[in-house]
């Protein structure tokens, strides 16, 4: 036995026995964890720093808003339903700690403030609660359950027990009841994940084996190239669990996209082998595939890599951990296909059928077939072809400009989902969902009483109730009395009265989660609310909602005293910063990902001109595709964005099989034409084989119900179709113009051509 193929046996048997390991590793990496669009960034990201200080002071912001046809005010049910809620054992863990931080019913909160200490008139008690906790018909109002994190950790048990509990207590059908809030956004992002991972991953990979085996012709081939990439699926997966991570809803198309990477670079290894068994002048076929198949995969896998890694420099957590692992496993998948690929045609050779005719290779360009005909169409039309293309990736340029993102919650749902048709109902007969959270502080340097300061937070909140769309709102001084000023009372004796009632009623205000009082620093809390389903341009609230607080306060003093400052938070400004942050990482993910293959590919070529003119069939697929994106005004979100730097590595793996044989033949001294010809014989068909075999075993997740999981597999399809016109058309014609000089090797041999093609007489 040979030393090669001692050493493949070897690979093989301890691949055997790491079998059970990477087995055991993919299972539990496929077990989905917690996700929520909050999470998609960490403490370091400024907007959440700010939003994890103000749940320190005024408690947790992960909730879960409920209501119902029948859930009004005067209906009693909703007593039980909430008594059930706090002393449920469903609801506490073995040590009796609860699950929840605190549960806000409107019904209690109307009849809290309906009181007769509280002298408040019944308008004004729904004036202060219209557009939060009771809808515009007077009744209808909600309950709000905010859960601890442990509680966050059995969000799903917990969801199905409220719904349960409404069933018991309420007597409700299922769909009666509406369900909204952070809570169950992340819930049914991985109920989507999930459904996702059960509906779509068999048929992907059925229709991955069966293209290949339909493209290979040959069963064991492409069994062979089709085992492998499932391997690479579960190193990586395993890798993933071995790490202390699992899958998220993110990150559910990085196992067949690793797969289909695998059976891209397989088909090429497998087609050079069945060229190699064809011509009766090569003695070892697995060694010549491997001979002039290694430095190509091996660039491929290297500029892919690339591109996948380029995610590492995103802000945002899953588009990191996406990059980071899927670069990771097209590595692994480089090495295995390389080596076991060859080693098992060497083991067990395949024999093709051979060919009617064998010709000499200086012969074998008078062969007229398809690419014959597209090599002399090529080269009579290279200019136009070459002027249109550079003019559509301008007008795509300009495009780009366009582009918007978003992560709201209609960009991760289809519209008909249960999900959107909650919120939808629940802003019809509620009011607005989307808090964005004002915090006003005082500190004892102000000098202002409690009263003054009381008085400002509700200077603020009747401003803002004054502006379209921001009038819901909610604030300490919801939950104040009002005190009528007797006529024989002087002022300064009300106002020392008045000041004192508030302050014994200090712990009803921190109770309700809108004051807190530290060492003399106090924090009140202003809420208001807009819409997350309309189109508004939520930066424009922000800025809004800063200027309007400005201004009142500097309208509420002659001089604004030093210790007043406040801060805009919440999930809305969370949420801007990330869509903001989504921006920012496409373009630099893209950049650098640009950078550091064009500086590879200039090397590669041997000449900065050479290595910018062949990527410009990289750049072709996501300058289109984005392009179009900012032309039609579709909105781009997190699954869009990890699309560009992932294509761009992806293109580059044609480019250099084909450049790859374009320079072998023209290194040999033959004409351009012929070189281009050359190529698309060599590498054409599997270039257009494993687009296939990539685009359709990735769109099947286009059927998903997670948004994001969707068009990250149409787009990824888009952009593969994008590329194989880069690759076949673009840079052909840009090889066969003047642009193609630059790739000529500058030697004697230039001057003769020893082999002239028939469509080189068109040149």
């Amino acid at each position: 036995m040979s030393i090669n193929r001692r050493r493949f046996w070897l690979l093989v048997s301890y691949l055997l026995l790491l079998l059970p390991l990477i087995g055991y590793g993919a299972s539990q990496a496929m077990q989905t964890k917690v996700n929520s669009p909050i999470d998609w960034v960490n403490s370091d990201f400024p907007a959440r720093n700010d939003y994890d200080q103000f749940c320190q002071v005024f408690g947790n912001s992960d909730t879960v808003i409920i209501s119902w046809p029948e859930c009004t005010i005067d209906n009693p049910d909703l007593d039980r339903f909430v008594k059930a809620l706090c002393t449920a054992d469903e609801f506490q863990d073995e040590q009796q700690q609860w699950y929840f931080e605190r549960v806000i019913s409107g019904r209690e909160l109307y009849r809290s403030l309906n009181a007769p200490q509280m002298g408040l008139a019944n308008e004004e008690v729904h004036s202060r609660l219209r557009g939060t906790f009771i809808g515009e018909d007077g009744k209808t109002t909600c309950i709000i359950v905010s859960f601890t994190p442990e509680g966050l950790q059995k969000r799903k048990a917990l969801v199905a027990s409220i719904r349960d509990a409404l069933q018991q207590h309420c007597q409700l059908e299922t769909d009666q009841i509406h369900l909204a809030g952070p809570i169950i956004d992340g819930l049914e992002i991985d109920l989507a994940s999930k459904d996702s991972l059960d509906r779509f991953v068999l048929p992907s990979t059925l229709i991955v084996l069966i293209i290949c085996w339909i493209c290979l012709r040959s069963f064991r081939a492409a069994l062979l190239v089709f085992g492998l990439s499932l391997l690479a699926q579960g190193i990586t997966l395993a890798l993933i669990h071995y790490s202390g991570e699992s899958i998220t809803a993110l990150l559910i198309v990085m196992p067949p996209l690793i797969q289909v990477l695998a059976v891209a670079g397989g088909v090429h290894l497998v087609n050079y082998y069945f060229d190699a068994v064809k011509d009766p002048n090569i003695e070892q076929p697995a060694a010549y595939a491997f001979q002039i198949g290694w430095l190509p995969c091996l660039l491929s896998a290297g500029t892919t890599a690339i591109g996948l890694a380029s995610l590492l420099v995103s802000g945002l957590t899953p588009i990191r951990l996406f990059g980071g692992y899927a670069a990771c496993g097209v590595l692994i998948t480089t090495g295995l296909l390389l080596t076991l690929i060859p080693g098992m045609f060497s083991v067990w050779p395949l024999k093709s059928k051979p060919p009617k005719s064998t010709e000499s290779e200086s012969s074998q360009p008078e062969r007229q077939d398809v690419w014959f005909y597209l090599t002399a169409t090529l080269n009579k039309q290279h200019l136009p072809i070459a002027c249109v293309s550079l003019i559509a990736m301008a007008a795509a340029g300009y495009g780009i400009s366009r582009i918007n993102t978003s992560v709201r919650i209609e960009t991760l749902f289809p519209e008909q989902s249960t999900i959107l048709a909650d919120y939808h109902w629940l802003e019809d007969h509620v009011g607005s969902l989307v808090p964005i959270e004002v915090v006003l502080t005082c500190t004892p340097e102000a000098q202002l009483s409690f009263r003054e300061q009381l008085l400002l937070v509700w200077n603020i909140e009747q401003e803002l109730k004054k502006t379209e769309n921001l009038n819901r709102t909610i604030s300490t001084m919801t939950f104040a009395p009002r005190f009528p000023r007797p006529a024989n009372l002087s002022r300064e004796l009300f106002q020392y009265q008045a000041n004192e009632a508030l302050l014994g009623m200090k712990s009803q205000f921190i109770d309700s989660g809108y004051l807190k009082e530290q060492e003399g620093q106090r924090q009140f809390r202003i809420t208001t609310y807009v819409s997350s389903l309309n189109n508004a341009d939520y930066n424009a609230y922000l800025d809004l909602i800063g200027d309007k607080v400005e201004t009142t306060i500097q309208s509420s003093f002659e001089t604004v005293p030093n210790g007043i400052s406040t801060q805009r938070t919440g999930i809305m400004p969370l949420v801007h910063e990330i869509q903001r942050q989504l921006m920012v990482d496409l373009f630099k993910s893209f950049l650098f990902a640009f950078v550091i293959i064009a500086v590879v590919m200039t090397i590669v070529q041997g000449g900065i001109v050479a290595g910018l003119v062949s990527m410009v069939s990289n750049v072709f697929p996501p300058l289109m595709i984005f392009g179009l994106l900012g032309w039609l005004s579709v909105s781009v979100d997190i699954g869009s964005v990890m699309t560009a730097s992932v294509a761009l590595g992806i293109a580059v793996d044609d480019t250099l099989h084909y450049l790859t044989f374009f320079r072998r033949r023209l290194d040999a001294g033959y004409s351009a034409v012929d070189s281009v010809l050359y190529a698309y014989r060599h590498c054409g068909k599997a270039m257009i084989q494993t687009s296939l075999i990539c685009g359709l075993g990735l769109l099947v997740f286009a059927f998903s119900n997670f948004v994001p999981t969707s068009r990250f597999a149409w787009m990824m399809f888009g952009l593969l179709f994008m590329a194989l016109l880069g690759d076949l058309i673009v840079l052909p014609a840009l090889l066969l113009g003047p642009l193609g000089r630059f790739f000529t090797v500058a030697t004697e041999q230039d001057a003769a051509e020893p082999s002239a093609s028939p469509c080189s007489s068109s040149n």
